[in-house]
């Protein structure tokens, strides 16, 4: 149970961020909580040890820091990961600074913060980019030299190997950060493109691959869910089967090159000319289904009877620049006029296609 709502906790806290920046938010979050136990932990150390007339010093200069982690937590929590990893990164360089210039033990040959310099640099790289970290690490390298030849005192210690130490401990984990946040680029970067690939993965499943129209497989699921949708909120539902007329002839007289052009066409005109509510399948052959959500039979009709229209008077390419114009028969049923299932919708438009076809074709049917 427990474990549940972690996930369920760091599920939210991801989706509150850009896709490409959730792993590295959960990184810093992570870093953030660890951080406020530290500073916790080093605040009763110092009450413990009792540094004498430093500890008031070094008890306000953890609150600060602390707050300061704090406020870039609450940042990171909202959503706001790139404040948050300013407040952070600030917390760690301007932390050790603070205690070298403003407490005077240090200059008198205290070097324990110097080393807290180069585990800055580190904690930079984890959450910086490579530029900004290396523009840093030279800065704060300049100012570690800059403390130890304005300080007498520190010079009498032993600073070459002082400084070697920070240097290799923040060269060490700069390289460590830096191919850490390569590799959570690169799995980001492999995750992204799972995502596109499942989404077109998904797109080959319910989409025909000739037309781009949705299949009849979808075709049948919409619809289930659009009368459930319908019936619960009291709305009508239109439904429109539409068939081009002659179509094997058309296939026969000038191939299936020119009849695959007229039904890519003429998909693209339904898709262009519906709502965005709208659904428009390939039933199959040369079928189409069209599901209209809050439409009555008699929208249903009118709306039929324009598209009827326009694709009457448009013209497809036959060969060589010669022309070739099609008809559509279209069958209209209506929930609830023509019944409240999936299969009762389809028999009355598939019904009313036929006997628009029987009719003569180029008309617009409904069964009453």
């Amino acid at each position: 149970m427990k474990f549940d709502k972690i996930r369920l906790f760091l599920q939210t806290f991801q989706n509150r961020h850009a896709s490409d920046k959730a792993r590295s938010a959960v990184n810093l979050l992570i870093f953030q909580l660890i951080y406020l136990v530290l500073i916790t932990i080093t605040m009763g150390v110092c009450l413990f040890v009792d540094r004498g007339g430093r500890l008031a010093f070094y008890l306000l200069l953890l609150g600060g820091l602390g707050l300061s982690v704090a406020a870039g937590l609450a940042f990171n929590l909202h959503g706001s990961y790139r404040v948050s990893t300013m407040f952070t990164a600030a917390c760690m360089i301007f932390g050790p600074w603070l205690s070298i210039l403003l407490d005077p033990n240090v200059l008198a040959g205290d070097f324990v913060p110097l080393i807290y310099v180069g585990m800055s640099i580190q904690l930079c790289s984890i959450l910086l980019n490579e530029r900004v970290t290396i523009i840093l690490a030279t800065i704060q390298f300049g100012g570690l030299i800059a403390a130890i030849l304005l300080s007498p005192a520190l010079r009498t210690i032993n600073w070459p190997s002082l400084v070697l130490f920070v240097v290799f401990t923040a060269v060490i984990g700069v390289l460590y950060g830096f191919s850490n946040n390569r590799q959570l680029r690169e799995i980001e970067k492999q995750r992204n493109q799972l995502m596109i690939d499942e989404t077109q993965l998904r797109e080959l499943t319910v989409r025909d691959p000739l037309t781009g129209l949705f299949n009849r497989r979808y075709m049948e699921e919409t619809l289930d869910r659009e009368i459930q949708r319908a019936v619960r909120k009291q709305q009508p539902l239109s439904v429109i089967m539409a068939d081009i007329d002659c179509f094997k002839g058309i296939n026969d007289s000038v191939g299936h090159v020119v009849g695959d052009k007229t039904l890519i066409k003429v998909s693209d005109y339904l898709m262009n000319n519906i709502r965005a509510s709208d659904v428009a399948c390939r039933y199959g052959g040369d079928e189409f289904f069209l599901i209209l959500p809050d439409c009555t039979l008699e929208e249903g009709l009118r709306r039929a009877n324009t598209l009827r229209q326009e694709v009457e008077i448009m013209l497809f390419e036959k060969e060589q620049g010669e022309k070739l114009s099609v008809t559509l028969s279209f069958g209209v049923a209506a929930l609830p006029d023509n019944g409240m299932t999936r299969e009762a919708l389809i028999g009355a438009a598939d019904s009313a296609l036929y006997s628009a076809k029987r009719a003569g074709r180029n008309r617009v049917n409904c069964e009453r």
